[in-house]
């Protein structure tokens, strides 16, 4: 009786991501004759919007955020430079460690994530950083996937691209604008469908864990120099 009840439930789940995916595929045909941004997920209360676009050539779809956070620049470089406590607050992610530090302003890390019915994913990054300036008032985080610099862990299937760029403009009062423009594709044997619903869920529930590890006071109120340089 139990399996029974296992099977229905998870043939019921998964008729709702099969038809939650067609009514978002067709959308993006909606959407694929111009290759525009379209909203995913608009948040008016937590100042979060997703959008994503497909791109010729490009099987997988881009990703873009746009969120006002109630949290200083310092705070925000303070969460992003603390790699090995990105698996806290990055969507599935089960290992996060600095390999390198390049400069001030460069550095090499590695994550590896959780893949629901398929070998975990892990990426090597390289990442750069733009610094906040008088002439130049935001800070700008690069960060490009690097498939080559480490051995792939056996049983994990490497990211074949990440390109993502994180802009960080702070706001007269006390908060921050974050501009994200991202491709990300998983590589490997997935339907594009599957990967597109990953991408559809995982701009928003990062930024809610970025949102939750903001309010910390360890970040909010950081006495130490960062070991990046975020600001010039």
């Amino acid at each position: 009786m139990n399996i029974q009840k296992y099977s229905v439930a998870l043939l019921l789940a998964c008729s709702f991501n099969v038809c939650h995916a067609d009514k978002e595929d067709l959308q993006v045909l909606q959407h694929a004759v111009s290759n525009d941004w379209y909203v995913v997920r608009k948040d008016d209360t937590r100042h979060i919007t997703t959008y994503a676009k497909h791109e010729d050539g490009k099987s997988i779809r881009s990703f873009k955020i746009d969120a006002r956070v109630d949290a200083s620049l310092a705070t925000l470089a303070g969460v992003h430079f603390d790699i090995a406590n990105i698996k806290k607050w990055y969507w599935e992610t089960l290992e996060s460690k600095l390999i390198s530090k390049v400069s001030d302003t460069e550095y090499i890390y590695y994550m590896k994530f959780n893949t629901p019915l398929a070998p975990d994913r892990d990426v090597v990054i390289r990442a750069t950083i733009e610094p906040y300036r008088d002439s130049h008032p935001y800070m700008v985080l690069h960060l490009r996937g690097a498939p080559s610099l480490t051995a792939i862990p056996e049983g994990v299937t490497r990211i074949s691209a990440f390109d993502m760029d994180i802009k960080f403009t702070p706001l007269v009062n006390g908060q921050t604008q974050m501009d994200v423009e991202g491709y990300i594709d998983p590589s490997g044997n997935l339907p594009a469908w599957t990967v597109n619903l990953f991408q559809r869920q995982a701009p928003y529930a990062t930024m809610l864990g970025l949102y939750r590890m903001t309010q910390k006071p360890e970040y909010m109120r950081m006495k130490m120099p960062l070991v990046f340089r975020y600001m010039q």
